[in-house]
């Protein structure tokens, strides 16, 4: 055997090592140790039309104790609307590492080149220094829906002209009209005939808006809160339950008016306590910050947020006695007209 085949053989052996090795995913030296937590972002598309939906998936690879604290995107992310998010339940990777994921459903209205900015994150852990995280930039192109050459547009077509379209059969729809109008005559008669014997249709009382409240406080107790969609719609929910029991007990148009402007007409409340304005001024902020901000609470701010609802619904209470209500009214009325 010569030098040369010998040679031959040694750089054969030592280049199927070699692709062996990479093949492993083992370098050749000491393997590099991952840093405690790691933030990545990307999209499903970079190129989309007005009106799709674009994934935008945010995920979190930490070690087992390492805590990450994400800054999570705000209700518009540079230019686009977030339409729906969510987020996957933690798994465990083969290395033992956690995974987290959470996605953001994005759309744009208008053409143009977006830039997704660059996530942050913070982590810290047990043992050692934290630190921060980071992701890159994501450039997304929105391209029209129409063609940018107009005249490849063959589906537009001129209106046609009006033709005159003849009825000899007009009286069929007269007939038609004129059964109509009996059988809505006899409806209304048959009404009238059920009606009270003095005349006066039967009078419903209406539900008070403390047991409406309770009510409907209960019905939302029972809502699926692992459900993202049905956690946001709980928020928007027992904030209207709560503002309709303003209204309904208080007199103030709370339904038809924001936060703020609710906020600036409390003090003229004479029926509602100093302590209690600010319970309600409390449940509304942490309410809207959920519904606008799109911040995602954790269970404990869940349940706090019920019984900030019915703490307030159960202490400003009406009255048992009949007199008690009637001598607040008139004083309430005219502080709320002085106001």
């Amino acid at each position: 055997m010569t030098l040369r085949s010998i040679g031959a053989r040694v750089a054969v052996a030592f280049a199927a090592g070699t692709l062996v090795a990479c093949a492993s995913g083992e370098p050749a030296g000491d393997a590099e140790m991952k840093p405690p937590a790691e933030l990545r972002a990307a999209v499903d598309r970079t190129v989309a039309t007005t009106g799709d939906l674009i994934t935008y998936t945010v995920e979190v690879e930490r070690d087992p104790g390492v805590e990450v604290e994400l800054d999570e995107p705000g209700a518009d992310i540079a230019g686009f609307r977030i339409v729906d998010l969510g987020r996957a339940p933690a798994e465990t990777l083969a290395s033992g590492r956690l995974l987290e994921r959470r996605w953001y459903e994005l759309r744009a209205d208008l053409v143009g080149a977006y830039v997704l900015p660059a996530l942050t994150a913070t982590y810290s852990q047990p043992s050692g220094p934290g630190g921060d995280l980071e992701t890159g930039e994501i450039s997304v192109e929105v391209e029209s829906v129409l063609p940018e050459d107009r005249s490849e547009a063959t589906d537009i077509r001129d209106i046609k002209p009006l033709r005159r379209i003849d009825t000899p059969a007009s009286w069929l729809l007269w007939a038609g009209l004129a059964l109509a109008a009996v059988a809505l005559g006899l409806v209304w008669w048959w009404w009238w005939r059920r009606r009270r014997p003095d005349g006066s249709a039967p009078e419903v009382p209406p539900v008070p808006p403390y047991d409406l409240a309770i009510r409907e406080l209960e019905r939302l107790r029972r809502t699926d809160f692992s459900d993202l969609r049905e956690l946001r719609r709980y928020y928007f929910d027992v904030s209207s339950v709560i503002r309709a029991y303003v209204e309904g007990r208080f007199g103030l148009n709370a339904t038809d008016l924001t936060t703020e402007e609710i906020l600036g007409r409390l003090d003229g409340l004479v029926r509602l306590e100093s302590l209690q304005a600010r319970r309600l001024e409390r449940f509304l902020v942490a309410t809207d910050q959920v519904k606008f901000a799109a911040r995602l609470p954790v269970p404990e701010e869940i349940e706090r947020t019920y019984e900030q609802a019915l703490g307030f619904v159960t202490a400003t209470r009406p009255s048992e006695d009949p007199e008690d209500d009637e001598s607040e009214g008139p004083a309430s009325d005219q502080t709320e007209k002085a106001a």
